[in-house]
């Protein structure tokens, strides 16, 4: 090419990022931390994954595990667990997913804590106690991390 042909294309080029390519949709492809396709939440609200990577904690449909931040043990008495799952989807939808299911898995919740964009829901049952922590980064993906422990 040569110069005559790419100053036109280069002014242009300015001029359409100058003005913020207001009129230009791009659509938002969201990823997990390790690199699994998000697909777009294009409901309302979250419903229950048939198959849960914990049996008694619901996972919502459409969230992946993020296998390289997730790790669980059993010491005989208590589960130790520590999984982290993200989705393309609103971070209240997660809590208001979390808040409605929980209980039909006999686990009561005791405390909700919102900090900044973070909101962070305790629960019990039997000798385990749990913390569902939700927050959602600037492309959309929402993170849940679930924490199960011993009292």
């Amino acid at each position: 090419m040569t110069r005559t042909t790419l100053y036109p294309l280069t002014l242009a080029l300015l001029l359409l990022t100058a003005t913020g390519c207001s009129y230009v949709k791009t659509p938002v492809v969201a990823f997990s931390d390790d690199g699994q396709y998000l697909q777009k939440d294009v409901g309302k609200g979250l419903v229950a994954d048939p198959n849960p990577l914990i049996p008694d904690v619901p996972m919502p449909v459409g969230f992946k595990a993020v296998a390289s931040q997730s790790h669980w043990r059993f010491d005989g008495r208590v589960r130790v667990v520590h999984h982290v799952y993200q989705g393309h989807a609103k971070q209240g939808d997660a809590v208001e997913f979390y808040q409605r299911t929980l209980p039909d898995f006999q686990w009561t919740m005791v405390d909700i804590q919102s900090v900044g964009d973070a909101t962070a829901l305790r629960f019990v049952k039997g000798p385990e106690q749990m913390s569902v922590a939700t927050s959602q980064g600037w492309s959309g993906v929402t993170t849940i991390t679930i924490d199960i422990q011993g009292k």
